[in-house]
């Protein structure tokens, strides 16, 4: 069986969950190739991206382009003018049938550039909206095979793509093979968007257990070491991590809480640190390579990632730093936000907040380093969670499964 992922770009080292997906169906013997609109991030190096070759297995189906979009409008118009005139070309110019991806010239741009067939026993794409490029361009005649679509996150809950993208997600229902998402939050959603129930299955994301070794936390330190590592933007509910740390220390609790991540919001929370006067108990780490990333987390005592909605609708799908943390046997702190729950059973595996509820969190924080509960039984029963239902191995064969049989 031949499987081929269809992304937006590759690499992308902010989605190592489709790196870590692509190199299990490689480890399955699954004759895997990869076909991306455009070029990833060249600029940093993975390991497994060179280990496994698969930057040589990858089909790029287009050059970088600028971020200006009138030029974008206009290069790709020149292109389509001054390449082969196919009627798969013509056909994508039909603004009435493929909307949006004719009239940014996405469609015709790409079958201009494109004039041989890409053959596959299934395509899976990432992420809801190339799911939809992936459907028009098989209807174009460009791909051939199966389409399984994942869901994640920003794709099913973002107001304005839902808003944008709702007949073409319907289509994209009737028309695609599989629609995986990542919860069964987001299958309850799909199938209230529209789409058969016999199509969706819920199909997780998950970590290579055997890659974290569970380290047993029966006590924690003083100061309570909190961190989180993240992209510093609005849906991980940071400012509400530092309001908590505000009333910590209102309350006289010794901790000092570390942020790992670079994003947007960093100034804004620099500045939150300063006026909540928090530069003796919180540090903002930036960008730190993997390995400065594991020290960290090996002297923390408690992960924390108070997720929220944001205000343009962005959720999390469920995050796998928690399941990294989960699994390495640190304590873990989220929110009641989307599919954590699924990950998260509140004081059983970890412990849960309301959305944007800084004294709960802080009130949870305040427990935790009183050793209020029993750190040893929750960190434990994390572990087999992730290693029951959120165990990549297993899950890889389940999918493969499904795309043999489904």
């Amino acid at each position: 069986m031949t499987v081929t992922f269809f992304l937006d770009r590759f690499p992308n080292y902010s989605e190592t969950f489709v790196i870590h997906q692509i190199v299990g169906f490689i480890d399955r013997g699954i004759e895997v190739k990869i076909v991306s609109v455009w070029p990833g991030d060249f600029s940093k190096k993975h390991a497994v991206v060179e280990e496994y070759n698969l930057l040589q297995r990858t089909r790029y189906l287009l050059e970088p382009e600028g971020n200006s979009g009138s030029k974008k409008i206009k290069n790709r118009f020149l292109s389509i003018l001054s390449g082969p005139k196919s009627m798969s070309v013509i056909k994508g110019l039909n603004y009435f049938k493929f909307g949006r991806h004719s009239l940014n010239l996405i469609l015709p741009y790409i079958l201009s550039k494109n004039t041989d067939k890409i053959e596959s026993d299934v395509f899976i794409a990432h992420f809801g909206t190339v799911g939809v490029l992936a459907s028009k361009l098989r209807d174009l005649g460009l791909l051939k095979g199966k389409l399984a679509t994942i869901f994640h996150g920003s794709d099913v809950s973002h107001t304005k793509t839902i808003s944008d993208y709702k007949n073409d997600y319907i289509e994209l229902f009737a028309k695609g093979d599989f629609i995986l998402p990542i919860s069964d939050l987001w299958g309850k959603k799909l199938a209230e968007m529209g789409c058969d129930n016999k199509k969706i299955h819920v199909s997780r994301m998950g970590i290579n257990v055997s890659q974290f070794t569970f380290k047993l936390r029966d006590k924690v330190g003083s100061p309570l070491k909190i961190t989180s590592v993240c992209r510093l933007i609005e849906k991980k509910g940071l400012e509400y991590a530092l309001q908590a740390c505000a009333e910590l220390k209102l309350r006289g609790i010794n901790y000092h809480y570390s942020i790992v991540g670079t994003g947007p919001l960093e100034d804004k929370l620099t500045l939150l640190v300063e006026q909540l006067e928090l530069n003796d108990y919180v540090t903002l780490e930036g960008f730190q390579p993997q390995e400065k990333v594991k020290e960290i987390l090996e002297r923390s005592d408690v992960f924390l990632l108070p997720s929220v909605t944001a205000a343009n609708g962005d959720m999390e799908g469920i995050p796998v730093a928690l399941m990294e943390a989960m699994s390495n046997g640190l304590p873990v702190v989220s929110t009641k936000h989307s599919g954590i729950p699924e990950l998260i059973e509140d004081k059983i595996s970890g412990w849960l907040a309301e959305e944007r509820n800084y004294t709960q969190l802080a009130d949870i924080l305040q427990d935790i380093s009183q050793e209020n509960y029993s750190i040893e039984q929750v960190t434990r029963q994390a572990r087999e969670v992730i290693e029951v239902k959120f165990n990549q191995d297993v899950l890889n064969d389940k999918l493969v499964e499904l795309i043999k049989h489904g």
